[in-house]
């Protein structure tokens, strides 16, 4: 083994296996948690617009920095209210999975819905009444909401269109609450608060087809090596008589689909020009409404859509507010 251990531990994780292309910029939300409470939506759609750093006083308990000022790097994204354009009712199989009941769409949506949508029309007060007709069957209400790129510096025209699923004890209760909603805004304020923990799905940064090197972080071969020195020694046995998929490949890196747990909400800022530099995020510009400050980096480039969802893995005991001293941007 030379100057390495007696074990080499495999490169590159299998976890995130396949690593193919995502299928659209912005995600669909494949789980939503189970959540008990006053009916609200339980994901939100920001933008990304840069990072800076932080300084906070440190007061989460059995922390080792406990009582000490800390610097962590955040992440601030841009976080416009979203249109409530339509709903959607479900109700649940035979085999456990979801049939969709009916679809309203508000009258009140602008016109830029159109750009996603040609042919839109509005059905709001008959799909309702026969969304009603079914409410005995309806197991999971969802909102059709959707993104005001005009709000934020996202050099775009075309909304993005998202279900997210409203929460709560009762069904019937999330009805009502999303048939209020129709054609009105809701911010993010509504859902998230500092100090409160989210799941954020995003897509990585593309860097195209890429060999083995960077893509696993395979070794280099010796130079007076035969053939090749940047890929893989040798792919294989005889028997099996094919390449197993363990075995570190060319393809796609980054533009993935990921989902990271448990990121930490510092603050939520209904002015974002508090904590825009004066030159503005580089890539991305000022911000002109309410963003949000998460602790750590998220994935993707600025401009990319995010969804902020209620946390599937939520921490035992909440923490206290975090007491931010300083934003440097």
């Amino acid at each position: 083994m030379g100057h390495r251990k007696q074990t080499s531990p495999r490169r590159g994780s299998l976890a995130f296996l396949p690593r193919g292309r995502a299928s659209r910029l912005l995600p669909k939300v494949k789980y939503w948690p189970p959540y008990e409470g006053q009916p609200k939506p339980m994901a939100f759609v920001g933008f990304k617009a840069g990072m800076a750093h932080v300084f906070l006083s440190d007061n989460v308990p059995h922390s080792p920095t406990y009582g000490s000022e800390i610097i962590r790097p955040v992440t601030v994204l841009d976080t416009p209210p979203m249109l409530v354009a339509g709903l959607t009712a479900y109700s649940k199989t035979n085999s456990g999975g979801l049939r969709q009941i009916g679809a309203a769409f508000s009258e009140k949506t602008p016109q830029d819905l159109r750009r996603l949508i040609p042919n839109f029309k509005p059905n709001g007060e008959e799909a309702l009444k026969k969304i009603q007709r079914e409410e005995e069957n309806i197991s999971e209400v969802r909102l059709l909401a959707m993104t005001q790129p005009k709000l934020s510096s996202v050099p775009t025209k075309k909304p993005r269109l998202v279900e997210i699923k409203v929460g709560g004890s009762d069904v019937k209760e999330c009805l009502s609450f999303a048939s209020s909603k129709l054609g009105s805004e809701f911010s993010v304020s509504d859902i998230f608060s500092a100090g409160d923990f989210a799941d954020v799905i995003s897509v990585t940064r593309g860097k195209g087809f890429q060999g083995v090197v960077k893509r696993y972080g395979v070794g280099i071969l010796a130079r007076k090596s035969r053939k090749t020195r940047r890929g893989v020694a040798s792919i294989g046995p005889w028997h099996p008589a094919y390449v197993t998929y363990t075995v570190p490949r060319s393809g796609q890196m980054g533009y993935h689909r990921r989902t990271e747990f448990g990121k930490r909400i510092l603050r939520v800022e209904p002015d974002g020009s508090k904590v825009t530099p004066k030159a503005g995020f580089p890539h991305y510009g000022s911000i002109k409404g309410p963003c949000m400050v998460v602790d750590g980096s998220l994935a993707g480039v600025p401009k990319r859509p995010l969804i902020i969802r209620l946390p599937a893995r939520p921490p035992s005991s909440p923490l206290p507010e975090p007491q931010i001293v300083q934003t440097v941007v």
